[in-house]
């Protein structure tokens, strides 16, 4: 009985190196590739394989709750739990040779802790120091795909170079902000506080809409970083945008509605990330049609910058399987000159994240400028 839990299990993918789950269905499907006694197979196996399951139990080779069972079905558990069987062989690469401000690493390269994804970015954070150059102090997730955007490791659509510091917090540095900030020469940007313009709310640059001059288009910006550095930037330049906002990715597909000819607001110049997502947004804002818009159109400036400047990571597996037809509607919304490089991006399974266009690019480069004058 037991080998034919680890056959049903290894069908399924499992290695034998940690505990896994099997449910009652996979018990009795394990249960019918065995040679029972004819009497046994009459009583469709359900009480003899009580009788197997807590024999295996008794010598811990499986776990179960005796409480978690559909009585009404079956006695069996609802999940009974494999143990390993085999022992993990751990590889690990050698090391780098350090810079100075990574020695600490050499460490904890070989713990048992120190698992792939902290290795690489213990790797790709090294390769960035020995670089030297670490120029304008940036947000956390533009200064991200600074050090890791470039790592295979971190083009994967499960390892996102721009939230690597989102996601990855082994000690003992990346887990202590004071202390990894500096260094890296970075700084956190709080996503701002949701907030409407009305005569009676003064806004400032902290709310997610706010007024920047008196002329009558809306900016808005797909992520919460590029946000902040686009805001920042148009305190320190010409421009005629009258408002930006934060468009909380696919959530400007409906708010786009609140929007109302007592706004002011006669267009809406958009950026977001170059992916499937990313380019539905706007298309489906577009679908509520409202009268007083006279256009929601790509901020060609600021994508010329990320087609320019950024390295494509790796889509997600549902985004990844675009057909060429939808690859082509959705890319016609960009402006003629970018139509066909996003339309290969998408097509090859790749993305582009808009933090590429860091607030170092924005403050030195003018052809965005286009986009909000």
């Amino acid at each position: 009985m037991l080998e034919a839990l680890r056959t049903r299990a290894a069908e399924a993918g499992w290695a034998g190196t940690r505990r896994t789950t099997l449910t009652t269905n996979d018990l009795l499907a394990a249960a019918r590739k065995l040679s029972l006694p004819p009497e046994l197979q009459r009583s469709y196996r359900r009480d003899p394989l009580m009788e197997y399951l807590e024999e295996l139990k008794a010598h811990e080779k499986v776990v179960y709750s005796a409480s978690r069972t559909d009585r009404e079905k079956s006695s069996l558990p609802l999940r009974t739990h494999l143990m390993p069987f085999r022992s993990t062989v751990r590889i690990v690469p050698p090391e780098p040779v350090w810079h100075s401000f990574m020695s600490w690493a050499s460490r904890y390269w070989g713990m048992h802790y120190t698992t792939p994804p902290i290795r690489a970015a213990y790797s790709a954070m090294n390769s960035w120091f020995l670089g030297g150059q670490s120029g304008l102090a940036l947000p956390v997730r533009e200064r991200a795909l600074k050090i890791f955007g470039r790592d295979p490791f971190f083009q994967q659509a499960k390892h996102p170079g721009e939230k690597v510091f989102d996601d990855l917090k082994p000690k003992p540095m990346l887990s202590d902000p004071a202390e990894l900030m500096p260094l890296i020469n970075a700084f956190h940007v709080d996503p701002p506080l949701l907030t409407r313009a009305f005569d009676t709310v003064p806004l400032d640059e902290e709310s997610g809409y706010h007024r920047t001059g008196p002329g009558r288009g809306l900016l808005v910006i797909e992520n919460a970083t590029t946000y902040w550095s686009l805001s920042h930037m148009l305190k320190h330049i010409d421009h005629g945008i009258g408002h930006v906002a934060w468009g909380i990715g696919n959530t400007f597909t409906a708010s786009v509605g609140s929007i109302g000819p007592q706004d002011g607001i006669s267009h809406v110049v958009y950026f977001g990330d170059l992916d499937a997502t990313g380019l539905r947004i706007p298309l489906g804002a577009l679908r509520r049609r409202l009268p007083w818009l006279d256009s929601i159109r790509p901020a060609v400036g600021l994508y010329d910058m990320l087609l320019r400047h950024g390295h494509p990571g790796k889509a997600m597996p549902k985004e990844a399987r675009i057909t060429p037809a939808e690859a082509r509607r959705i890319t016609d919304w960009l402006a003629p000159q970018h139509r066909a490089k996003a339309e290969a991006l998408l097509l090859r399974g790749e993305r582009l994240a808009q933090e590429w266009v860091s607030l170092d690019y924005l403050s030195t480069e003018t052809s965005w400028y286009a986009d909000v004058r």
